[in-house]
């Protein structure tokens, strides 16, 4: 025969291993989600995880992008886009000449300067030429913010905003 006792003390058991379970349960989401989330995307559209992408703060009129953070392999880039926030105007666009990067060990570190910049550039063995501008070069304003936008080859995509 139970008494009133023995009552909470059975709901405590419980109430434990459900927590257990619970915590178990949200431990297991946290370390597969991150694998099976990129794993459902359904190829052709936008992923959430990029190229390796970084900018330097912004300094003295320039800003330092590192696409090659990663290190182990050379990045697979297929375009690169500066466009304006506020018009939305894309102010610079390129794209490589051959379909595979060459480029090691800190090619990949791109200045870009308020005032005047190349529109073309070449990364490693790796020519990149612009069909935006159709000029040799593009300006970039101080106080103006910018997106960068870098895609690669399989379609994944990461940005970053500046203003220099």
């Amino acid at each position: 025969m139970s008494t009133s006792a023995d009552a909470p003390s059975r709901g405590s058991a419980r109430d434990r291993m459900a927590t257990r379970i619970f915590v178990a349960a949200f431990i297991l989401v946290g370390l597969v989600a991150p694998f099976a989330f990129e794993a459902a995307v359904i190829p052709g559209y936008v992923y959430f995880v990029g190229p390796p992408l970084d900018l330097d703060a912004p300094r003295n009129g320039q800003v330092v992008v590192h696409i090659d953070v990663l290190g182990k392999q050379p990045p697979d880039i297929a375009r690169i886009r500066v466009t304006d926030i506020a018009t939305g105007a894309i102010v610079w666009d390129v794209k490589p000449t051959t379909p595979t990067s060459e480029c090691w060990n800190r090619c990949w570190n791109l200045t870009l300067s308020a005032g005047s910049n190349p529109a073309s550039f070449t990364a490693g063995h790796q020519q990149f030429n612009a069909s935006i501008p159709q000029k040799s070069s593009f300006s970039l304003t101080r106080g103006t913010a910018y997106l960068l936008v870098v895609w690669d080859s399989k379609g994944r995509v990461a940005h970053e905003r500046f203003t220099l």
